[in-house]
């Protein structure tokens, strides 16, 4: 008898340990290190400090929550690119609301205007970018991924767009087409620290290869979104919407000065 009720608990002990074991596993599995070569690429232009430690990674089960987009005025300052120092006032406005989608004009104060639209099944995808510099607007088909619904961590995901660029002083004059493949990565979580303070942030990774017109575009962007405060941080190109930023490296670098007030 006593033989048996120590080889029960051995055998309880034993699944206990297993159990534990596969719990750690999974809590472990569910924090992705950031590659050295992304990490150098981000600090490059963010600068050290930013980012820190990887943290458990959510599954993106509600995007609105990260990309936060009725949120009022969002505050960016530029750490790189040729307007370091200047302040960018971010604005989004709902244009429409139909059948589950919401459209939204997303302005970022300076030369770029967004076109976002939200779907119904939760994904917010860009149709397309307004450049007023160069005035032009560039057409995505299908719509270039922003924040999708239902990503699992360290999911990616790639298709390709057609790109048409229209004169903004005459709408119906389509001057080039192209084509983009996207590289849509979710890589991980991790601790952010900005001048609007430190948040957890996960963290999105586009690759872009293509060509319009004469020229071709090989480029690698990074946004760091926070659930209910929205993006954080940004690596960013100025744009493919403008011709004559295809043929030079012109990176950009954000850092959220303040939350966003409604």
């Amino acid at each position: 008898m006593k033989t048996t009720i120590q080889w029960s608990f051995l055998f309880v002990f034993m699944i206990l340990v297993l159990l534990g074991g596969l719990a750690q596993s999974a809590e472990n599995g569910s924090v992705i290190p950031l590659e050295e070569q992304d990490r150098l690429a981000i600090e490059k232009y963010l600068g050290r400090g930013i980012v820190g430690k990887a943290i458990p990674v959510p599954a993106l089960v509600d995007t609105s929550r990260y990309l936060n987009v009725s949120a009022g005025i969002r505050n960016y300052r530029l750490v790189s690119g040729p307007d370091t120092g200047n302040i960018e006032h971010h604005r989004s406005t709902l244009l429409k609301q139909d059948a589950g989608e919401t459209i939204w004009r997303y302005d970022t104060g300076a030369r770029f205007i967004f076109h976002i639209l939200g779907k119904a099944d939760g994904d917010y995808v860009v149709t397309g970018v307004t450049d007023n510099e160069e005035g032009v607007f560039t057409q995505y088909s299908p719509a270039e991924p922003f924040i999708l619904q239902g990503l699992a961590p360290g999911e990616e995901r790639n298709m390709q767009a057609g790109m048409k660029v229209f004169k903004l002083s005459n709408p119906d004059k389509q001057i080039h087409t192209g084509t983009l493949n996207i590289g849509y990565h979710y890589v991980g979580a991790y601790k952010v620290t900005v001048p609007a303070g430190s948040f957890d942030a996960i963290l999105i990774k586009w690759t872009f290869k293509g060509k319009i017109g004469p020229a071709s575009l090989n480029d690698t962007q990074y946004r760091f979104f926070a659930a209910d405060v929205g993006m954080v941080a940004a690596v960013e190109q100025m744009e493919v919407s403008a011709m004559r930023i295809y043929t030079k490296e012109r990176k950009i670098a954000k850092v959220l000065v303040d939350k966003p007030k409604s």
